[in-house]
């Protein structure tokens, strides 16, 4: 019995190191919820739960703020308003970002379902549907409610999404180029026919290069199409060990938050 207990400590103890390895937080554990306002957009033809969180630094703030919209994978839908918070959510409520940087938070849920891009994630390409997704469109009504009414500036609107997620990241970026100041793509895909609409945005893209569920191709040929078209700020980040799962290591990229609040929309400022 003894050497039973001494066994689930070490593995316990093991779990608790591998979680918070090199000083962060449980990265995929839920964070406290309490620092979320909840919200449901409703619209005729769909509806959209969110949650917006307010950084530290921004609590000192009263003009407009940089929004950052975070789109989760297929594991986190459903309509609980909760478990879209599961994945990355943890790095925005780092001290040394939340301390740093005013910004609101947007994390929505989509539905059990349903898909922020309608596309088969393993396939090597996709062509974009000629309108988005409602849940996508919802996204951007919400967005634009937040801009006509002061709380968040045009010109520092932020998409970041991993998966299901990275696929809408291009998605939208595709559709409403002029919505965005930069964006931060994982193991997702676009359609590369419309790099030209993406010329001129900030994108740093992220793949493990043994993903078995998105080919990595699809974020090269983004990456590829974008310097094609002469985007001279995409950066394209390849993991050779790692698989699905790369966005832990994504996030934890030197300088990431740095890189992501120093952009600015110069064709949104009001």
């Amino acid at each position: 019995m003894k050497h039973i207990f001494v066994l689930a400590f070490v593995l316990m103890l093991g779990n608790l190191m591998q979680a918070q390895e090199n000083g962060k937080p449980l990265i995929d554990q839920l964070p406290d919820t309490s620092l979320f306002s909840s919200y449901h957009h409703i619209e005729s033809n769909g509806s959209l739960p969110y949650r917006l969180y307010r950084s530290e630094k921004a609590d000192t703030k009263t003009e407009a703020l940089p929004l950052v919209i975070f789109l989760h994978g297929a594991g986190e839908r459903g309509n609980d308003n909760c478990m879209q918070l599961k994945h990355c959510i943890n790095y925005f409520l780092e001290d040394t970002v939340t301390s740093r940087y005013p910004f609101l938070l947007m994390v929505p849920q989509c539905s059990n379902d349903r898909r922020w891009v309608s596309t088969d994630w393993s396939l090597s390409e996709h062509t974009m549907d000629s309108v988005p997704t409602i849940e996508l469109s919802c996204v951007m009504t919400v967005v634009d409610s937040l801009i006509n009414c002061g709380a968040v500036d045009a010109s520092r609107v932020y998409l970041a999404g991993i998966s299901m997620g990275g696929f809408g990241v291009w998605d939208a970026l595709q559709r409403w180029p002029e919505k965005f100041a930069a964006a931060i793509a994982i193991c997702g895909g676009g359609d590369p026919a419309y790099a030209h609409a993406m010329k001129n945005i900030p994108v740093y893209i992220f793949h493990g290069m043994r993903d078995e569920t998105v080919m990595p191709l699809r974020s090269m040929q983004m990456y590829n199409a974008l310097k094609d078209v002469g985007n001279e700020e995409a950066v394209l980040v390849t993991y050779p060990e790692l698989g699905h799962v790369c966005w832990n290591e994504a996030f934890s990229t030197p300088g990431l938050f740095e890189w992501l609040f120093g952009k600015r929309n110069t064709l949104n400022v009001r």
